[in-house]
C-alpha cells in the first residue's frame, strides 16, 4: 500500500480495523452457528424435544456467515478462479486483467447494495414466526457485504492500477 500521504496511512489504519472487525463480527457468527445447530441436533435426537427458534437462528446467521464470508474473501482474494490463461499474459497485461476484475467486484458489490436494499423493503413485513423478527433483518446481510466488498476491493484496486500504471 502507498504510504506516501496521511490519507493512504489512515486509509490503510481504517482497512485494518475493518477487517479485524468484520473477522471478529464473523468468528462471534460462526461460533454462535456452531453452538445453536450442535443444540438443535442435541434437543431434537437425543432429548426428543426440539427447539422450535433454533433452525430460524441458524438459517439466518448462515446467511449472514455466507455473505459477510464472502466479503472477508475478496480482502484476502480468497474467491476460486482459473488462471490458466492469466498466466501466460505479460505482467502489464496481467495488470489489466486485475484491474477489470476490480471493475466487476465494484460492480458486483454496486448490484448486492442497491438490490439487497430493494429486497430489504420489499420483506419488511415478512415475519420469522419463531423468532418474531422482520425478514428484511437477514436480506441486510446483502446489501452490507456488498458495500464491505466495495471497501475492500478499493485497497486491492489501487494496487493493481498502480502495477498497471508502472509504479
Amino acid at each position: 500500500m502507498n504510504e506516501r500521504d496521511g490519507f493512504s496511512s489512515l486509509g490503510g489504519l481504517m482497512h485494518r480495523t475493518l477487517v479485524i472487525l468484520v473477522e471478529y463480527i464473523l468468528g462471534a457468527m460462526t461460533c454462535l452457528l456452531t453452538a445453536i445447530v450442535f443444540l438443535q441436533v442435541l434437543f431434537r435426537y437425543a432429548l426428543e424435544a426440539p427447539l422450535g427458534w433454533s433452525e430460524e437462528c441458524a438459517m439466518f446467521l448462515f446467511q449472514w456467515c455466507s455473505f459477510v464470508g464472502g466479503a472477508l474473501a475478496i480482502h484476502y482474494a480468497a474467491h476460486f478462479h482459473v488462471d490458466i490463461l492469466i498466466r501466460r499474459l505479460s505482467e502489464k497485461m496481467r495488470s489489466l486483467v486485475d484491474v477489470l476484475a476490480c471493475v466487476c467486484v465494484f460492480i458486483t458489490g454496486y448490484v448486492m447494495v442497491r438490490y439487497g436494499v430493494a429486497m430489504m423493503n420489499m420483506n419488511w413485513v415478512q415475519v420469522y414466526p419463531c423468532l418474531g423478527i422482520s425478514v428484511a433483518y437477514g436480506y441486510l446481510a446483502i446489501p452490507f457485504s456488498g458495500a464491505i466488498m466495495i471497501l475492500f476491493e478499493i485497497t486491492a484496486c489501487r494496487r493493481h492500477l498502480g502495477s498497471f500504471m508502472g509504479r
